[in-house]
């Protein structure tokens, strides 16, 4: 079940912002039929603050099941397409086959700009004139929807879209503009929320506008560093500016508050974490080459990202019994992200993780690569491994087996010099620490050409043939345009497949 914190009533309905072309009668008649005369018909900065950090792309960054209720999948799903999970049943195993509709992921889309993008809009319109810490984090948040929906989907709208009434039919604007719009969002944003003021309404960073502009610093370096293939220099040069610009704001160690992160406290069924519920029936399981590989290398995270299922005996008995990518994925026990004690991702109060600081320190390492600094890279690189790790074994409850195992994984992979530090190495480990924030580790094996790790493949229709048959020629590279838009918008919607690489990976 998709998170909504029952906030539906302060949502701008009416708001099919993507073309919708049905009159104004209409119009008015859906707002008739929606208004409850006992609730008001605005909301304050706060609350619509709150409606947008838990609607749209953030809200499906937690919504990982296949969403029988809401009518598409979240941000989860996407992990199968950089193989940390595979399908196990139902939808899961047509996305393993690549067989998408325009119905698949459809609200990713939808309600990034029906909910989220619609109330961050009205915050901004109706922000008082003391209020501008209001406005700089509405940016800060539209720039991360707009960088994560153009790095999914391509052109997207924004200069004509949220405005029903002017442009029923909004333009696609070019991916290489939107990430442009998305620069100067979270640039205006930053300069906003350094201006202070008090913040009310906010659930991620609790008004804590230091933390926003060291997020927006964050944000724009990983959004520079989606340029990597475009510009190699430029791109580069760009994110270690952000990257040192969010440490100076203070995003200088993991958790403590400081992730970019959605909380749930674990009160209620709308306030727990998505994972616990969003995996009960098994439909995203571990992947069994990414769960082998971490079993080869005595990887210490083993236990933290994933859980054994069906009451299998002993838990470890099931280690190894992930799945492939395939037709026919078989029946039995498996591992998957689940709510056992040892799990960093599976508790009720977990964190659903946006973006964090070993991501921060994987992308200086990357562009100081690029840059041909090796030095910076290789110690870059191994900070990012050490404390990811070290957040993945934080629990009170980690085992003590698993720490024990830190000491040999770091001298093995985190220990890299300027003579050793190699782009391989940085782009295969930062795949494992981007466990969870499946559509930016996504981008990432796809600016990579889906070359790290080396074990990437196609996926096969059936793994048990003696010759197995890959699903297609090549790997895919982005999701279809929702059917929505092709019923209300379909003559500015852009023609692509799946396997046609967006402007800025081409």
């Amino acid at each position: 079940m998709k998170i909504s914190l029952k906030i539906s009533a302060i949502l701008f309905l009416g708001a099919s912002i993507l073309g919708v072309s049905s009159c104004k009668k209409v119009l008015d008649n859906m707002a008739d039929l929606n208004r409850n005369e006992n609730q008001p018909t605005s909301a304050s900065s706060p609350t619509l603050l709150t409606a947008a950090e838990f609607s749209g792309v953030m809200a499906d960054e937690g919504s990982f099941i296949s969403a029988t209720a809401n009518g598409g999948d979240g941000d989860g799903f996407l992990g199968i397409f950089n193989q940390h999970f595979a399908g196990n049943h139902a939808e899961g195993i047509d996305f393993n086959q690549y067989l998408l509709t325009h119905g698949s992921f459809s609200f990713l889309f939808d309600d990034a700009y029906v909910s989220s993008l619609m109330n961050l809009k009205q915050l901004i319109l109706q922000a008082q004139s003391n209020e501008t810490a209001y406005i700089g984090i509405a940016e800060i948040l539209e720039g991360y929807q707009l960088g994560y929906l153009t790095s999914v989907y391509g052109d997207i709208p924004w200069s004509q879209a949220l405005d029903l009434g002017k442009y029923p039919f909004p333009k696609y604007d070019a991916q290489a503009d939107v990430y442009t719009t998305v620069q100067a969002l979270l640039n205006d944003g930053i300069q906003k929320v350094n201006g202070g003021g008090n913040v009310t309404g906010d659930i991620i960073y609790g008004g804590d506008l230091g933390r926003w502009a060291a997020a927006g610093y964050l944000l724009r370096a990983r959004f520079y560093n989606h340029l990597s293939k475009k510009d190699p220099s430029g791109s580069a040069t760009n994110a270690l500016l952000m990257v040192d610009s969010a440490k100076l704001a203070g995003f200088t160690a993991n958790g403590d508050g400081g992730n970019f992160a959605l909380p749930y406290d674990g009160i209620t069924g709308n306030t727990t974490n998505p994972w616990i519920g969003m995996y009960a029936n098994g439909m995203l399981v571990a992947n069994k080459t990414f769960l082998d590989s971490m079993l080869s290398q005595n990887d210490p995270r083993l236990n933290a990202y994933f859980t054994s299922i069906n009451g299998v005996g002993a838990r470890d008995s099931v280690y190894g019994l992930g799945k492939v990518i395939d037709g026919n994925v078989g029946t039995g026990h498996y591992m998957e992200i689940g709510s056992d004690k040892y799990s960093y991702f599976g508790q009720v109060n977990s964190s659903v993780l946006m973006a964090t600081y070993p991501e921060l320190l994987m992308i200086e390492a990357e562009a100081a690569f690029r840059s041909g600094d090796l030095a910076r890279a290789a110690t870059a690189h191994n900070a990012a491994i050490t404390d990811q790790i070290n957040a993945m074994l934080s629990l009170p409850a980690s085992k003590a087996t698993d720490k024990a195992k830190v000491p040999a994984y770091l001298a093995k992979y985190a220990s890299e010099t300027a003579a050793t530090i190699t782009l391989a190495k940085i782009m295969t480990e930062k795949h494992k620490l981007m466990f969870s924030m499946e559509g930016e580790s996504w981008m990432d094996v796809r600016r990579m050409n889906y070359q790290y790790p080396v074990w990437l493949t196609i996926p096969v229709v059936d793994a048990t043939a003696a010759s197995p048959v890959p699903v297609a020629s090549s790997f895919i590279q982005r999701l279809l345009y929702p059917q929505s838009e092709l019923n209300k918008n379909a003559a500015n919607v852009p023609k692509a497949t799946i396997f046609d690489k967006l402007p800025i990976l081409q």
